[in-house]
C-alpha cells in the first residue's frame, strides 16, 4: 500500500508515466506517480502497530488489532476531519491563507499588517471614481 502526502490518496499500485523527453523514439523515461494528483512523491505505507491503540499488529492484521479499535479509529478519522474542516473555514486562517498566496505569487514577505494596509488602499481606490470633466 503507498500513501500520496499531497492529496492524502492510499493506492496500492502506483501509476506508471513515461517521459519522453522530447525524443520521438525509445528509450523513454519510466516514472510512477500517484493516481490522484500525479505527484512523484508518495511513500510506502507500512503498518505494524495498531492505529488507535498502538499495539504490534500480528501479520494476518492491516491497522487495526480488534474491531474494537478500528470503530474507535473511524470515529477519531471524523472528528478530526470535522476539526480540520472548521479550523479552515476560519476567518483568520481564510486571510492568512490568501496572505501567504499573495506573498509567494508576487515574491514578497509581507506581513499581515502591511498586506492589509495594502488591501486597504486597493479597495478606497476602487471606491474613488476618477473625476468627469464639464464639456
Amino acid at each position: 500500500m503507498y500513501y500520496c502526502p499531497d492529496c492524502g490518496c492510499e493506492f496500492a499500485v502506483p501509476k506508471k508515466v513515461y517521459e519522453t523527453h522530447g525524443l520521438s523514439s525509445p528509450p523513454f523515461e519510466a516514472l510512477s506517480v500517484c493516481p490522484n494528483c500525479k505527484n512523484g512523491e508518495f511513500y510506502e505505507k507500512s503498518t505494524t502497530h495498531c492505529r488507535c491503540c498502538g499495539a504490534k499488529l500480528a501479520p494476518n492484521q492491516a491497522e487495526y488489532c480488534s474491531v474494537t479499535c478500528k470503530n474507535k479509529g473511524i470515529k477519531m478519522w471524523i472528528r478530526e476531519q470535522k476539526r480540520r474542516q472548521h479550523r479552515s473555514i476560519s476567518p483568520i486562517n481564510v486571510f492568512i491563507s490568501e496572505l501567504e498566496h499573495y506573498n509567494k505569487e508576487n515574491k514578497t514577505m509581507l506581513s499581515y499588517g502591511q498586506y492589509e494596509s495594502k488591501k486597504h488602499q486597493e479597495e478606497l481606490k476602487k471606491k474613488c471614481k476618477p473625476k468627469r470633466k464639464n464639456t
